[in-house]
């Protein structure tokens, strides 16, 4: 274990993965969990960009990995104050405070977990101002297998497989079956699963909007709007990602 979190460590920071100077020196009193800190004056902080593995709670397993993220991050705060550099959105829904957070060398902890292999990539609106660096980095470790991209680590689902009890982050494969829209683009694919765009979002996609038959892989929280909803809206899927920016979907040009 101690080799890997070396190995890993290894990968280093990347200093252009910066947003700006510091907003905040801080103190941290513990690491929660590969995202997420916990400082000496009581505040928990939610890294912007990134998604580690789940370390067991409430009954249920530790996703892989989940341990060597904590670890990683540890040693990558260790010896010194943190500094905090805000987005546009400082706190989540949960109160936490979010930040791009370095350490005492001023090395992206975002940076390194995603060039390790030891979280995904998330963008969320509107903190996106580092999303295309993060995401560079991700790709990096994709392309070299590292981490949650090594053949048979992390597993992928497809749509259709989406059974009661599924839910939480998930890699998600499937085909657009059909096209909604309200507020809302909704991209129903061949399984219990819709997506929900923003219509006004640049995704990639074709400049005709094609979706229809096309191939998708999304990075996201899989929401599970229950039996009784799919009971009052027969037509509509039960299961749901929302998807916020470009970077989190990929879509085949097949």
């Amino acid at each position: 274990m101690l080799a890997l979190l070396l190995l890993l460590a290894g990968t280093g920071g990347r200093a252009d993965c910066v947003l700006g100077p510091a907003d905040e020196l801080v103190a941290l009193a513990r690491v929660q969990d590969g995202d997420t800190l916990q400082l000496a004056d009581g505040r928990r902080v939610r890294l912007i960009g990134v998604n580690t593995p789940e370390l067991a709670r409430d009954g249920q397993q530790a996703q892989p990995l989940a341990a060597e993220a904590r670890q990683f991050t540890e040693r990558f705060l260790a010896d010194g104050d943190l500094e905090l550099v805000y987005d546009r959105d400082r706190r989540d829904r949960y109160g936490r405070i979010l930040a791009h957070v370095y350490n005492h060398r001023g090395d992206s902890l975002e940076a390194a977990l995603l060039s390790a292999g030891l979280a995904f990539h998330i963008a969320v609106a509107p903190n996106l101002a580092l999303a295309e660096c993060l995401a560079s980095r991700e790709d990096e470790a994709r392309e070299a297998g590292r981490g949650v991209w090594a053949p048979g680590t992390w597993p992928v689902m497809r749509a259709g497989d989406i059974r009661p009890g599924d839910g939480g982050f998930v890699l998600l494969r499937g085909r657009v079956e059909k096209v909604d829209r309200n507020r809302y683009l909704w991209l129903e694919l061949d399984g219990p699963v819709a997506l929900r765009l923003d219509p006004e979002g640049d995704y990639g996609q074709m400049a005709r909007r094609d979706w229809q038959g096309r191939e998708i892989e999304v990075k996201g929280w899989l929401v599970d709007r229950g039996a009784k909803y799919l009971s009052r809206f027969p037509q509509h899927k039960r299961w749901f990602i929302a998807v916020d920016s470009e970077f989190t979907i990929e879509i085949s040009r097949k």
